[in-house]
C-alpha cells in the first residue's frame, strides 16, 4: 500500500515541468552552436625570472541565428539556436539570445610541460567575446623553466558549446 502511493506521488511530479525548464522551448537544451577559439601566448620566450606569459584569445561565433524550430549542426548548417514557445514557428514569438548570453562563460588556460599540468587558470569571457590570462612562474624549481605547451579550453554555455584551442609552445628561461 505505502510503495504505491509513493510510486503514484514520483510519477505524478514527474509530469509538471520545473520552472525555467526547457520544456516549454521548442529548441532541445542540447542543441548549441559549434565555435572556434583562438589563442595567443605572448612572449613565446622570457629569459629573465620571474617568467611571465599573458594568454589572448577570442571565442569565434556563428554568423548568423537558426530558424525557428531548426537545431544548429556543426559544418555548414551552425548557427546560434533561438527559443520558441512550444508549438510555435512565427518567428516574432520567438526570442534571440543576448550577446550578454553569447558572449558568456569561463576559459581554462593550461600550461603544461611533458603531459603535467604546471598551471591551470579559469578566466571570464568577456563581452566582446574576447578573454586574457597572465601566469607568472617565480620560483626556481626546474618544473617551472623550459619549454611548456599552452592550450585553452572554452567551457561552454548555454548557447555555445565547449571547444578546445590548438597548441602553443613557450619557453621560460
Amino acid at each position: 500500500m505505502k510503495r504505491s502511493l509513493v510510486l503514484t506521488a514520483v510519477l505524478s511530479l514527474a509530469a509538471v515541468p520545473l520552472f525555467g525548464s526547457s520544456a516549454s522551448a521548442q529548441t532541445p537544451s542540447n542543441a548549441r552552436a559549434t565555435v572556434g577559439i583562438s589563442i595567443k601566448v605572448s612572449p613565446t620566450r622570457d629569459r629573465t625570472r620571474p617568467y611571465t606569459f599573458t594568454t589572448t584569445g577570442r571565442i569565434t561565433l556563428p554568423t548568423r541565428f537558426c530558424a525557428p524550430g531548426v537545431s544548429p549542426t556543426p559544418g555548414a548548417g551552425n548557427c546560434i539556436p533561438i527559443s520558441c514557445p512550444a508549438g510555435t514557428t512565427d518567428p516574432a514569438y520567438c526570442t534571440r539570445p543576448s550577446r550578454a548570453v553569447i558572449c558568456s562563460g569561463v576559459v581554462a588556460v593550461r600550461f603544461q610541460k611533458r603531459g603535467t599540468t604546471i598551471s591551470s587558470r579559469n578566466v571570464r569571457v568577456r563581452s566582446d567575446c574576447t578573454y586574457r590570462s597572465r601566469v607568472t612562474f617565480r620560483t626556481r624549481l626546474a618544473v617551472r623553466r623550459g619549454t611548456f605547451t599552452v592550450r585553452a579550453r572554452f567551457q561552454g554555455n548555454t548557447v555555445l558549446r565547449p571547444r578546445t584551442s590548438s597548441t602553443r609552445r613557450v619557453r621560460a628561461g
